[in-house]
């Protein structure tokens, strides 16, 4: 018969639970505030008191990371059974084993967002949920608009701040500029005047002119030359590649690509450009939803860090 493993009552509750889970999950005290929304300070302070409670390390370093050690990777599953009973008793509302959940979830995000979130939630859901459905929408710069049109969770930059709307952070991300690998101005240092003189493409989600770098050009009296203004960001490298146009894009795309193709050169922006930071949002009423719950916590999880 398994050993079972039990807390003190006057020395734990239930955002210890949801620590001592997040710990397991991610193997870092850094993943594991970013899971939960605290700063790493409360989240080792949680950590000390989980082990003070346990009388167990839990989580040891083991060559340059951590690993668990046997006692938490045993309360992994009792942990996340006392998780889901709770919310069911707080919130009056059941929810079903997660193997045996059937229900479609509809995503409203940028392909950008896809790339960076997809594989890895999908590969999480694949194996905790088998018979969930994941439907991915185009981005819609309107979170309420795209919520109240079906959508369970909203992926962006910008948050709609009107009520009935909950939002949580995601992760940042920087921009980085490409060119084609052999470009001529590869060759001797990136001057603002030189990348003025360049035609861009330029990455608009919403279709609109404008953005952060046309911004910071702005306010330094250049404006950029834009040769294609497209909606998406997974087909702005492949243009680059091809032409003399450069190209300002996230940071993470631009590193994902340069890891798959040989034919980008990559660099930062001869001048500071503001970055961003994308939140999920989802509406009130989907809010105490235990499955909807356990969604937004695997997109958060599986968030880069």
């Amino acid at each position: 018969m398994p050993r079972m493993f039990t807390m003190q009552p006057i020395d734990a509750d239930l955002n210890l639970l949801k620590t001592l889970d997040a710990l397991i999950e991610t193997r870092s005290v850094t993943r594991a505030a970013k899971v939960l929304g605290l700063t790493q300070p409360a989240t080792s302070h949680a950590l000390s008191r989980l082990r003070a409670v346990l009388n167990d390390q839990l989580l040891v370093r083991e060559g340059a990371g951590h690993v668990l050690t046997e006692r938490a990777l045993a309360l992994r599953e009792p942990v996340r059974e006392a998780l889901a009973k709770a919310g069911s008793v707080l919130t009056g509302v059941v929810a079903p084993p997660l193997r045996e959940l059937r229900r479609e979830f509809k995503l409203t995000h940028a392909d950008y967002t896809e790339l960076m979130l997809l594989p890895p939630l999908v590969e999480r859901l694949s194996q905790e949920a088998p018979n969930v459905t994941v439907t991915s929408r185009p981005g819609e710069a309107n979170a309420m608009d795209a919520l109240q049109s079906g959508s369970d969770i909203w992926i962006g930059p910008f948050v709609d701040d009107r009520p009935g709307l909950f939002a949580q952070k995601l992760w940042s991300d920087s921009y980085l500029c490409a060119v084609r690998k052999g470009h001529p101005v590869t060759r001797g240092k990136m001057t603002l005047e030189r990348f003025a003189a360049l035609k861009h493409v330029q990455i608009a989600p919403g279709g609109k002119p404008g953005g952060p770098l046309d911004d910071a050009m702005l306010e330094r009296g250049y404006v950029r030359q834009v040769a294609i203004r497209v909606p998406h960001f997974l087909v702005a490298p492949l243009m680059v590649e091809r032409t003399d146009l450069v190209l300002a894009a996230p940071r993470r795309l631009l590193e994902r690509f340069s890891s798959v193709t040989k034919n980008l050169h990559i660099f930062e922006s001869p001048i500071p450009i503001r970055g961003f930071t994308l939140h999920q949002a989802w509406l009130a009423r989907h809010h105490e939803d235990p499955v909807h719950r356990w969604l937004r916590s695997e997109i958060r999880r599986c968030s880069p860090a």
